[in-house]
């Protein structure tokens, strides 16, 4: 007869599975939504409500200073008040009508004082600036050069096409 060999073999447990690439791609998801996406953080808005007239000896608040820039380049302060030489787009750079119409001393000055103004009343100055959508976009920054020099940083900006 003839003989059978039997093979022994081990057995085996329960069948395992590696979820370690699963749990590194879970990781790697999870850093990827937390710098994608933007955190949002909410603002104060600083808003002061009217109180009665009878309440406090509050002085009334400081009206905004208005500067209009119209499309010829011309700047008024307050709406009639014209300030500063007339723009001259064919100035060249170094003559002295090029440097007056880009300082506008007089509408430094104006801005001193409202800014002088601003701090005996203990408040902030505020300037609206109005500009034609005509208006040669130098001057505009020659006004935004004007306000750093008063040393004013609340200011409103408006186009208008009068």
């Amino acid at each position: 007869m003839a003989r059978h060999k039997q093979i022994v073999t081990e057995e085996q447990g329960d069948p395992e599975m590696n979820i370690s690439s699963m749990i590194d791609c879970c990781f790697l998801l999870l850093i990827y939504f937390l710098v994608a996406t933007s955190l949002v953080s909410e603002k104060k808005l600083d808003v002061s409500i009217p109180g009665n007239a009878a309440s406090g000896g509050t002085p009334p608040p400081l009206e905004p200073g208005r500067i209009t820039v119209k499309g010829d380049g011309s700047v008024l302060w307050n709406g009639d008040l014209p300030v500063g030489v007339p723009y001259d787009p064919n100035a060249k750079p170094g003559t002295p009508a090029y440097a007056e119409q880009r300082t506008m001393e007089q509408l430094v000055e104006a801005l001193k004082t409202l800014h002088d103004q601003a701090q005996a009343a203990d408040t902030t100055p505020i300037v609206m600036v109005t500009g034609d959508t005509r208006a040669p976009h130098q001057r505009i920054v020659d006004v935004m050069a004007a306000l750093a020099e008063a040393d004013i940083h609340t200011v409103g900006l408006n186009t208008s096409s009068e």
